[in-house]
């Protein structure tokens, strides 16, 4: 189990970063009417949270937690008349 840390601040500052990514225009793109256009932009960040880790015996369980600090790749799209919202993460370690 992994706890972030201010997960709500983070997804706000990842689509902040998105928004102000220059738009090509690719989510007004015409595209066949089973499709849909959009827009994406993509942003590193560092994470930090704690994972939780349990051992042992059902007679005997210990748990450990351990604080971490991990590179993410954070994808954001938006469609035609939408805002960035973040899609996608993906750890870089």
């Amino acid at each position: 189990m992994a706890n972030l840390n201010e997960p709500v601040l983070l997804k706000a500052v990842v689509e902040l970063i998105a928004s102000r990514h220059v738009d090509m225009g690719y989510c007004e793109a015409t595209v066949p009417s089973n499709f849909k256009a959009i827009e994406t932009s993509c942003t590193q960040a560092y994470v930090l949270g704690t994972l939780g880790l349990h051992s042992g015996s059902d007679y005997k369980e210990e748990q450990f937690f351990i604080p971490f600090i991990s590179s993410f790749l954070f994808t954001c799209i938006k469609d035609r008349y939408g805002m960035f919202n973040l899609e996608w993460s993906a750890s870089l370690s």
